[in-house]
């Protein structure tokens, strides 16, 4: 039993003298030690165990007014890296980050979507392009997370329902057996979630607004997620189920055909585009992305009044949200409003680029993070 309890004790040093300098730029062996209330022998072997594991490095010396400089000790931040892509009908994107949540390779190629091994073996070709390219070994991957437009089991391994890829009952494996780390599926809102989260971690509801809408709830700084999936799928709430637009799900009149970039966006469109020529006050331009903004504010405030937390545009729209924009939708929220409140409950998100490619590797870190 005492055994056990020393070993308890060790295991708590050693995690929170890193997780004190994952929080600092750089530390001192004194300034662990006065931090943490711990003598300096336990703190410069504990030191040490970091260092062999290289999850740690010395990172030049202090200043000090008197006596020697001491040596300062800082995180490894890429001692340990992990993979997200976003699958898309036509191209994926690859991101590399490391434990500090920074992003240190993007690369997008063109390659059709496809249910079969040889897609998964294509996209494996470009992971290990990617990582050979920036020099990144194997070996240092702690996994690579696969953003889907669908809804993806609790484990990561199996899409439920994928309608807009037609990838229904797909499998993780499938991708795992081309590259020589786990590999796991996430709903592509919910890593949007955690690249926000990441950014500026908050409760709330984040707003996925890219070519298809998303939604999801972060509760007590975790993902809201059950076995089915159905978690946070607020886009299929029908604003109008009788004679509504119809959906790719089946139904009518989904938030999803009124607040979906797809909806926004004529076929021959670019955000870019759009918002130049809102810029230069095209009048039809104007008239729908007004138009636009009324469904907005009615589906956020269908989803305020659900559940009084914070909610966070995100997504490719995000970039476009300008104050002037974000006024606009807060003054039809005001208008729309049945309780007297303040409508700033609506905010931008931080990741606009690649966010889903972002979040989706970010799991594999908090997983190593917390180990620790």
């Amino acid at each position: 039993m005492r055994t056990k309890t020393m070993q308890s004790i060790q295991q708590s040093n050693y995690s929170n003298i890193y997780h004190l300098l994952m929080h600092n730029d750089k530390l001192s062996k004194q300034m662990i030690a006065d931090e943490l209330g711990l003598s300096l022998p336990t703190v410069t072997s504990n030191l040490n165990r970091l260092s062999d594991q290289q999850l740690i490095m010395k990172n030049g010396q202090l200043e000090s007014k008197i006596g020697r400089r001491a040596t300062a000790y800082s995180i490894n931040h890429n001692a340990f890296l992990s993979i997200g892509i976003e699958v898309f009908q036509k191209y994926a994107t690859i991101t590399v980050i490391n434990l500090k949540h920074e992003v240190l390779a993007i690369h997008t190629v063109n390659i059709p979507f496809a249910n079969s091994d040889q897609y998964a073996a294509a996209l494996a070709d470009q992971v290990r392009w990617v990582l050979q390219n920036n020099g990144y070994n194997e070996k240092a991957i702690l996994g690579a997370g696969i953003g889907i437009q669908g809804l993806i089991d609790s484990a990561g391994t199996t899409v439920l329902w994928g309608k807009i890829l037609d990838c229904t009952g797909m499998r993780a494996e499938r991708f795992s057996q081309f590259l020589p780390f786990p590999v796991r599926f996430y709903h592509d809102a919910d890593c949007v979630a955690a690249a926000e989260y990441a950014a500026n971690p908050h409760d709330g509801i984040v707003l996925s607004i890219g070519e298809h809408f998303g939604s999801a709830m972060i509760v007590a700084g975790k993902i809201l997620r059950s076995t089915t999936g159905r978690d946070g799928t607020m886009e299929h709430i029908s604003i109008n189920p009788r004679h509504g637009r119809p959906c790719y799900c089946g139904r009518r009149g989904c938030i999803e055909t009124y607040c979906s970039l797809s909806s926004l966006l004529q076929p021959t469109e670019t955000l870019n585009s759009f918002f130049a020529n809102l810029k230069q006050d095209d009048p039809a331009v104007k008239k729908r992305f007004a138009e636009y903004l009324d469904y907005l504010a009615e589906s956020i405030y269908n989803l305020h009044m659900f559940i009084d937390v914070p909610i966070i545009i995100g997504g490719r729209l995000s970039k476009f949200i300008t104050s002037p924009v974000l006024e606009e939708l807060r003054k039809r929220l005001r208008a729309i409003s049945v309780f007297p409140e303040n409508e700033r409950y609506v905010k931008v998100g931080h990741v606009a680029d690649n966010a889903v490619a972002i979040g989706a590797a970010i799991p594999f870190i908090d997983e190593k993070l917390s180990s620790i």
